[in-house]
């Protein structure tokens, strides 16, 4: 008898996870770009899934505990794995995988381009090497978090914008490449932030470009490293990471034209690149102590 082919799935093209399970996710970044992460979060009932395997890698964050063990396969493996909330299955691209539970679970999916993984050691490692490690049901708080965070994100609609969310994906990549891959890697030591002329030449890009959804991708790019490396040596230099930069420059843009008088709240907000205009009112108030509106009357 031929053994029927695993199910491919890659996100890249649209495909959803939901084709697994009895229910569509409850919540899903497939209309948002996060440039190659993808998040889901679920409750499902007992499945009827079928093995397959995904393009990108995987992270399943279980978000609830199970009192009967998770029955599943690995690469064809039959495992009995317990599961409790905050533990985490690595399932590296490509991985054959099926899985089975008894009760409703909550849990969430959080996968990537492999490229993303090998992007963020660029300037000492060979980026063609890096592979991640099969992990089944550690308990790992700061995965669990960063997992909670971007849902929170989402959920919000994206109030942090593109850079908070590349800033969560820096730290989770930094975090698996140190500790669930084959090779450890680590990012080369600092000395003293970014040099003089290339830190300007960043500034000025993020000051003549504020309109727009800045990424982390792009902002390393302009200073010719890798989305990690820059993120240290900008802290380096500044004192702040470049999300908190940018949020800070916007705010101190929106008080100057405020005082001026010359446009809206909206349009302001349109200008500055925020996404929504409820999202620079929850910066402003943050940073400013009062509302745009309560400012503006107060000039």
């Amino acid at each position: 008898m031929v053994a029927q082919e695993a199910l491919r799935i890659d996100l890249a093209l649209g495909d959803n996870l939901s084709m697994l399970y009895p229910h569509t996710a409850l919540l899903s970044n497939t209309s948002t770009d996060w440039g190659g992460l993808y998040l889901q979060y679920h409750r499902q009932p007992p499945p009827k899934m079928v093995e397959h395997s995904c393009q990108q890698h995987r992270i399943i964050i279980h978000d609830r505990t199970l009192r009967s063990p998770i029955i599943e396969t690995f690469e064809g493996i039959n495992q009995l794995n317990p599961v409790s909330r905050g533990t985490v299955r690595i399932l590296p691209a490509n991985t054959r995988n099926w899985a089975y539970w008894d009760a409703e679970h909550q849990f969430m999916v959080l996968a990537f381009e492999p490229n993303l993984l090998a992007r963020h050691i660029a300037e000492t490692n060979d980026i063609n090497c890096v592979e991640l490690l099969p992990i089944i049901n550690p308990n790992d708080p700061l995965i669990h978090s960063i997992g909670l965070t971007l849902k929170t994100e989402l959920e919000s609609g994206g109030i942090g914008g593109r850079l908070y969310v590349d800033a969560m994906t820096t730290a989770l990549m930094a975090h698996l490449l140190r500790h669930y891959s084959v090779q450890k890697y680590s990012l080369p030591p600092t000395a003293s932030g970014l040099p003089r002329h290339t830190l300007q030449q960043v500034v000025d890009y993020i000051h003549e470009h504020l309109d727009q959804d800045l990424t982390l991708a792009t902002l390393a790019a302009v200073a010719h490293i890798s989305p990690s490396y820059f993120s240290r040596l900008f802290k380096q230099s500044t004192g702040l990471s470049p999300h908190q930069y940018v949020i800070q420059y916007r705010i101190n843009c929106a008080k100057q034209l405020l005082r001026q008088g010359k446009q809206s709240i909206a349009e302001i907000a349109d200008h500055l690149g925020f996404n929504h205009q409820s999202h620079f009112s929850h910066h402003f108030k943050r940073l400013v102590g009062s509302s745009p509106k309560v400012f503006l009357n107060s000039q």
